[in-house]
């Protein structure tokens, strides 16, 4: 084989093996397990990482997701960052209603929030997780003044690396 034909085989393979570990989180299981006092059996999902658009003073598993198919209920606990210095953390836990649940694929929804419906994607073959936001379309969300600037977002759950890259770009962007 040619050197230049290896080392462009190289490239193309180290460019799509980076990509994959920025999208995937920390932790990806998804098993059979029993639950609550009656062992129901049910298939279940675990993950853990941090949100792609989280802020730079939030670690690798600042987000934990835990669904259960057989009670259609997804607990997504997530670390908060009020501020600086101690007491500034705390943790926020959300509960998702789960939509649909088949061999490819997870899907859940929180739509509690007044302004806002939130979505969770599990794609099981990709072993991806995404968070999507969207606001409301309704006459409530229309008349509440803190709904005017909800934006629509969407953010991977990510590893590590995709972590410690973020904060290292913006460290970059900061020296004169």
């Amino acid at each position: 084989m040619k050197p230049l034909k290896v080392l462009s085989t190289f490239t193309l393979l180290f460019l799509a093996s980076t990509a994959y570990a920025q999208k995937h989180p920390e932790i990806f299981d998804v098993s059979d397990v029993v639950i609550g006092a009656q062992r129901l059996p049910t298939r279940y999902l675990y993950a853990a990482g941090a949100w792609s658009d989280a802020g730079e003073m939030e670690n690798a598993l600042s987000v934990q997701i835990e669904c259960y198919k057989r009670i259609d209920f997804c607990n997504v606990a997530r670390a908060v960052v009020l501020g600086q210095g101690p007491g500034s953390v705390g943790t926020a836990l959300d509960g998702f209603d789960i939509l649909r649940w088949d061999e490819r694929e997870m899907i859940a929804v929180d739509s509690s929030a007044i302004c806002v419906v939130n979505t969770i994607r599990a794609d099981f073959t990709a072993k991806t997780i995404t968070i999507s936001s969207a606001k409301k379309a309704t006459k409530l969300a229309d008349k509440d003044p803190f709904c005017k600037d909800i934006d629509q977002s969407t953010a991977f759950l990510v590893n590590h690396e995709e972590v410690i890259k973020k904060i290292v770009e913006k460290a970059k962007q900061k020296k004169p």
